[in-house]
């Protein structure tokens, strides 16, 4: 069992697993992934991820091929982020984590849970997103420049809290200024609460001429597992 930060790179024939709250991802190299949640799970202070892998390369710490898909955290955080204000402004200075992650260059300083897949293929990388939460333009600004990521190929909604589609918004910079579009994949019952929170970005009837907001193609996942371009998604929901 080890910590990330920042980028994991699986090696080949490779399953790749993470448990983040209440959120459990795994990629494997037969161009699938699975997501489950569990409701009311007990909170869990970091990321953790386990690799396993058959390759010896692996085993000896050698270097993954250029190739490989990848899996980049954005943030691990919780809705409000860390360091929260409260624990800042509080004259006791009780919390020692809030009070590392207001230092300059902190890991203790943490965004919304959201997660980057890289994924490599023959014709060229895409890029998935794992939610776009409230923090999400303060984690493209932190890691899309230093790791060259141009494109959001598609954005995968786990559920419809402001931690997860907050930064709905925030991609009007991609469809306005790098690409015509973004494909958006959430659940029927998450896009009837966006229909509320975001109705301007699904019903454009009523936007002022001229205003550019975020153009998305909002699909509804009707099946499990649903397809990604050529990414199978599982998706299980649980209340264990």
């Amino acid at each position: 069992m080890a910590v990330f930060l920042g980028i994991v790179r699986p090696p080949s024939h490779s399953l790749f697993s993470i448990t983040r709250f209440t959120r459990q991802f795994s990629f494997t190299n037969n161009n699938s992934i699975s997501i489950s949640r569990k409701s009311f799970s007990r909170f869990k202070p970091i990321v953790t991820a386990s690799l396993h892998s058959s390759s010896a390369n692996s085993q000896n710490g050698a270097e993954v091929s250029a190739n490989q898909s990848e899996l980049m955290f954005l943030g691990t955080g919780t809705s409000e982020g860390i360091p929260r204000v409260s624990c800042l402004t509080n004259p006791l200075k009780t919390c020692p984590v809030c009070s590392k992650a207001a230092e300059p260059g902190s890991r203790n300083r943490r965004l919304n849970t959201s997660i980057l897949i890289r994924h490599s293929r023959p014709s060229g990388n895409r890029n998935f997103l794992i939610d776009v939460g409230k923090f999400f333009y303060h984690s493209a600004m932190q890691w899309f420049p230093a790791y060259g990521i141009r494109t959001i190929d598609a954005v995968i909604i786990t559920h419809s809290h402001a931690d997860a589609i907050g930064g709905m918004d925030d991609l009007r910079d991609w469809t306005n200024n790098v690409q015509p579009s973004i494909p958006i994949y959430v659940a029927s019952r998450d896009f009837e609460v966006m229909k509320k929170t975001h109705y301007y970005l699904i019903d454009k009837s009523d936007i002022i001429p001229g205003a550019a907001v975020s153009e998305l193609q909002f699909n509804i996942i009707k099946e499990d597992p649903f397809i990604v371009h050529d990414l199978k998604v599982e998706a299980s929901y649980s209340t264990s």
